[in-house]
């Protein structure tokens, strides 16, 4: 089952493994990341990174859609994370049965990023795709570090980000 979809420009990182797997009481994390799965010795060290009784799966966009699915019919509590909200439109077209809710967690500055709040940014294009994403597909988009922190929804920021 997936419990989470993850926006985090960290990919895995101390609060992922710590607070996010036991808030969601996670047992498998799918990594969404063109650069990572493409590396065969950063995707070793992304799939070593699990903890006792966790497994870490690293997938381009194009392979990760027949294991998300899946894991949609499971009984294994996933998280999927990515770094940009792209990629939640790639997954979203071609899953239509995920989950409609949408974690953003944090996304660095680059140029031209407009600020959600301290450590996420996000481009032109990421507030398209997630206002696309909010308001006509009926994702709940949300923003949030980790579950013990205040969270943000898209209707608290979205005019800030017109």
């Amino acid at each position: 089952m997936i419990s989470l979809i993850r926006n985090d420009d960290r990919l895995i990182h101390g609060q992922c493994m710590v607070r996010l797997v036991q808030h969601f009481k996670l047992s498998r994390i799918i990594v969404v990341d063109d650069m990572t799965a493409s590396n065969p010795i950063l995707k070793m060290v992304f799939e070593k990174a699990a903890m006792p009784g966790m497994k870490i799966e690293v997938y381009t966009h194009e392979k990760s859609i027949e294991p998300i699915k899946a894991a949609l019919v499971d009984n294994v509590s996933t998280m999927v994370v990515f770094r940009f909200p792209t990629t939640a439109k790639v997954l979203f077209d071609n899953i239509p049965d995920l989950p409609k809710h949408l974690m953003v967690g944090p996304c660095q500055m680059r140029p031209g990023c407009k600020t959600v709040m301290d450590g996420t940014y996000v481009s032109e294009e990421e507030i398209a795709v997630l206002r696309e994403l909010a308001e006509e597909r009926g994702v709940e988009v949300y923003f949030q570090a980790v579950p013990d922190m205040p969270r943000l929804d898209w209707k608290d920021v979205k005019n800030k980000l017109a």
